[in-house]
C-alpha cells in the first residue's frame, strides 16, 4: 500500500524489534565474556551504535514504541565463532531495512537511510574479521519483514 503515517509506526516498530535484538545480542555477548580482541571491539561497538538506534526509533515512534521482548541466542554466545557465525543477524537487517525504505513516508525514509548506512558497516566489518570479503555485492538484496523474521527464527533468535 502507499506509504501513510500508520504506516510508518507499523515498519519502524518492525526495525526497532531488529535493532533490540541486535542490541541484545552484543550486550549479552560482552557480559557472556567469551569475546576477546577484535570481534570484542567490534561487540562493544556495534552495541553502542544498536543502543543509539534503539534511541532513535524510539524517539521517531515516541509513546507508540513497541516493548522489548527476550531473545534467546543458544550457542551463539559460547564463543568467538559462534558469535562470529551470528553475523547473519547484522546482513538481515541490512536487507529488511532496504526492503522496508520504499513503504515508508518520505520523512521516515530519511530517518532510517542515516541507520542502514551504519548497519552495511557493521556487516562489513564482521564478515571481514571472519574472513569473507566485506562487500561482496555491488548492491545489496532486499527482504520483506517477512523474510526477515524467517531468518531470525531460522537462527532460533526469535519466535
Amino acid at each position: 500500500s502507499a506509504p501513510s503515517p500508520a504506516q510508518d509506526v507499523r515498519i519502524l516498530n518492525f526495525l526497532l524489534l531488529l535493532e533490540y535484538l541486535q542490541e541484545e545480542l552484543y550486550t549479552q555477548a560482552i557480559s557472556a565474556g567469551g569475546l576477546t580482541g577484535e570481534l570484542e571491539r567490534y561487540a562493544q561497538t556495534a552495541g553502542d551504535h544498536e543502543r543509539k538506534h534503539v534511541a532513535a526509533l524510539q524517539a521517531e515512534l515516541g509513546e507508540r514504541a513497541r516493548d522489548r521482548q527476550a531473545f534467546q541466542f543458544g550457542d551463539a554466545l559460547e564463543s568467538g565463532e559462534a558469535f562470529a557465525a551470528a553475523s547473519k543477524l547484522e546482513e538481515t537487517a541490512v536487507a529488511a531495512y532496504i526492503g522496508q525504505a520504499a513503504n515508508l513516508t518520505p520523512k521516515r525514509s530519511v530517518a532510517i537511510a542515516r541507520i542502514v548506512a551504519v548497519e552495511a558497516r557493521h556487516a562489513a566489518w564482521i564478515r571481514d574479521f571472519t574472513g569473507r570479503l566485506p562487500a561482496p555485492r555491488a548492491a545489496d538484496r532486499a527482504a520483506t519483514a517477512t523474510e526477515a523474521m524467517r531468518t531470525i527464527e531460522g537462527m532460533g533468535f526469535a519466535s
